[in-house]
């Protein structure tokens, strides 16, 4: 697969989840931290993140559409240093944090690692 397609890929799952946070916050939200994702303020906080992941994912989908490979190498890592700040976050946390949540964590971590990789592709 090319960097430009893994992008694109990468992008789409990021909308999906999202979309997820956007619609039923409570439920990805509760299992991602628990039962303060579950309440009304947690909920506005999982509403805004996932409005940013659709919005965020949508400039980068497009970036690696049509863009140029710089431009859309620096949506790969700015996109990969958010994920990176979302796993350190829950690793730091994750003694209080729902079974559930800690592969949440490691998804970022992945999603971080793949972001770097596809910029460095792009760079190529």
């Amino acid at each position: 697969m090319n960097a430009r397609l893994a992008m694109q890929v990468l992008q789409a799952g990021r909308i999906a989840i999202g979309a997820a946070l956007v619609a039923v916050p409570a439920r990805p939200g509760g299992d991602w931290v628990g039962e303060d994702g579950r309440t009304p303020g947690g909920q506005v906080a999982m509403r805004a993140l996932g409005a940013r992941e659709v919005l965020v994912g949508a400039g980068a989908f497009h970036a690696a559409r049509g863009g140029d490979a710089k431009t859309a190498a620096t949506w790969a890592l700015a996109i990969a240093a958010c994920d990176l700040v979302d796993a350190a976050a829950t690793g730091v946390a994750a003694g209080s944090l729902p079974h559930r949540g800690v592969p949440v964590g490691a998804l970022a971590l992945g999603s971080a690692a793949a972001g770097v990789l596809i910029a460095a592709r792009l760079c190529d």
